[in-house]
């Protein structure tokens, strides 16, 4: 089977992490990262729904004696797609930073956000809009509850804070789903090639290509009973190494 290595070039993560999906794969990678690299412990962690809970899909204590902490909002795709809208990233931006955590040793202490989001930022408007929201935001809680400035990882800074720890997050369980759905779905691909050579020149190539698309569709569904739905969009990266 293929092994495909996202970590063998900064091309081949850019393009993987862009094809992740909010919804279990680039939070949970983003999980990862918070634990190992920055040894963070995680005190929330994405639940059910559009959005997390107050504005927070992941929140990681950053001081153990003073109880700081950050919130980190996930979405996928560009900056000006998630902006705005009920569950856009302005509003659960604000809320992540004016609501306090439901948990009482963490009330009234210092914080700081991390907006991800897994592609670049649409329009430079975007980006205007983004900065005089998070002044405004920082202006209003003060030095006393800010950590420190809100920061924005889009898909280059991404690729530069992963791609050291390619290793360690290599074993993380969602990324090693989706490696192994990658490898297979290529094996297939490449089999229906090299089946499809031996008779494209057949006289009975209509009927033998009937039997090897119904062939091709019973190995997808036997693969996609055990890893999933090979819905994901994912194809083989390129190195530029």
């Amino acid at each position: 089977m293929l092994q495909f290595d996202p970590f063998v070039s900064k091309h081949n993560l850019r393009w993987f992490l862009k094809n992740l999906k909010e919804d279990k794969e680039l939070d949970s990678l983003i999980e990862d990262y918070i634990r190992t690299a920055l040894k963070h412990r995680i005190i929330m962690s994405p639940s059910k729904g559009p959005y997390g809970e107050k504005g927070k899909d992941i929140v990681a204590v950053e001081n153990e004696e003073t109880s700081d902490y950050c919130s980190y909002i996930v979405k996928r795709g560009t900056l000006q797609k998630n902006l705005t809208g009920r569950f856009g990233i302005l509003r659960q931006m604000e809320e992540a930073m004016l609501i306090e955590l439901e948990f009482g040793e963490y009330q009234g202490k210092k914080r700081s956000a991390v907006i991800v989001h897994n592609d670049n930022e649409g329009y430079r408007g975007a980006i205007d809009r983004f900065e005089r929201h998070c002044k405004s935001l920082e202006n209003k809680i003060n030095s006393t509850l800010l950590l420190r400035p809100i920061e924005r990882w889009d898909i280059e800074v991404l690729v530069d804070k992963l791609f050291e720890y390619g290793e360690i997050l290599k074993k993380n369980a969602t990324m090693k789903g989706l490696l192994d759905k990658l490898g297979q779905s290529y094996d297939l691909i490449v089999s229906f090639k090299e089946k499809y050579e031996t008779i494209k020149n057949s006289e009975e190539v209509t009927t033998q290509r009937a039997m090897l698309a119904e062939e091709l569709f019973e190995d997808i569904k036997k693969k996609e009973y055990n890893l999933g739905p090979f819905n994901t969009g994912y194809y083989r990266g390129k190195s530029d190494q």
